[in-house]
């Protein structure tokens, strides 16, 4: 009993460390063909009982639907099942209007359970900002969200393998898009997705900077600049790519995220009243670089350079501000 007790507790908390949705306007995302000719079935057609099974790594992880969940979860066998024994409904509560949550849980055979509800994913991400309104294309979000959320659970076995463990919401989430950007280069030879990915996670940390939980910019752009599409598809496992990358990282620690956290706060906030010239100067040229690619997809290049130097966010930036 205490076992199940300390599982369903970590299983709530990485729920509910997750619950909080952008504000945006959702439309219905239709599976394309890298997702498994069962689930998109059942999510296009409801022609099958809404689960899957699908492996992860040694393990295998239950993909469920949200109209479906009460017997999806009937699935799993009785000693998994007993990870999670709170009724159904509690579940879908913690989804609330996200298209995807993962439930990780400590068995031997069962990795977790991933529950979706595609129809919320947005076509497009917006924010609004001194300079103007913007918004973001969204391609292929069911694809990316069902990756990643495969990831919470690639990145557990990962680093079990290292004698890990996952120590942070942070950490888990830019795990999961690191998963996330090895998926997409397999599935498509190209990094234009992970690009994304990237966008999105800027857009959404400057929109609210609550979202510094799921800000894996840090880590995403040292993958970008070190792996190509093909050295990535070259890996022929997470578990490899994760390896050989894990050694190369410069992981930020929690106080410099603090920082860029209160920084990007400090710009794009909407209570922000004055301009201060010096705030955090010893950060804002690399905010400035991490901002760079996202900003130039939104406003376009001349305009994203004018931008970053208004803000001493080009490189520029004295040191003689305090």
């Amino acid at each position: 009993m205490l076992r199940i007790a300390l599982t369903l507790a970590f299983v709530l908390a990485f729920a509910l460390a997750f619950s909080t949705a952008l504000t945006l306007t959702f439309s219905r995302a239709a599976l394309a063909d890298e997702l498994t000719d069962e689930l998109t079935n059942s999510v296009q057609a409801g022609t099958n009982n809404g689960f899957i099974w699908t492996e992860i790594a040694s393990k295998k992880a239950l993909v469920c639907e949200l109209h479906q969940f009460s017997l999806c979860l009937a699935q799993l066998p009785d000693s998994a099942r007993a990870l999670l024994p709170l009724p159904a409904s509690h579940y879908t509560q913690l989804l609330g209007k996200r298209g995807a949550m993962v439930l990780p849980l400590r068995h031997a055979q069962v990795a977790g359970v991933v529950l979706t509800d595609f129809k919320q994913l947005p076509s497009q991400q917006t924010i609004n900002w001194g300079v103007g309104h913007f918004s973001l294309p969204l391609k292929r979000q069911a694809e990316l969200t069902y990756w990643h959320e495969l990831g919470h659970l690639y990145a557990i076995d990962a680093l079990s393998q290292e004698g890990e463990v996952i120590k942070s919401q942070y950490q888990h989430e830019w795990l999961a898009d690191l998963y996330l950007v090895w998926r997409i280069a397999v599935e498509t030879q190209s990094t234009e997705l992970a690009w994304q990915q990237y966008h999105r996670r800027n857009i959404a940390m400057m929109a609210d900077s609550e979202f510094m939980s799921h800000w894996s910019v840090p880590v995403l752009a040292q993958v970008l600049a070190l792996y190509s599409a093909e050295q990535l598809a070259g890996f022929s496992n997470f578990r490899q790519f994760y390896a050989d990358v894990s050694v190369k990282l410069e992981l930020q620690d929690q106080d410099t995220l603090s920082e860029f956290s209160s920084l990007i706060q400090r710009t794009f906030g909407a209570g922000t009243v004055q301009p201060l010239p010096g705030y955090m100067y010893w950060r804002k040229p690399k905010l400035g670089e991490y901002l760079k690619p996202t900003l130039i997809a939104l406003m376009g290049q001349d305009a994203a350079k004018k931008w970053l130097a208004q803000q001493q966010m080009d490189g520029a930036t004295g040191s003689d501000y305090f």
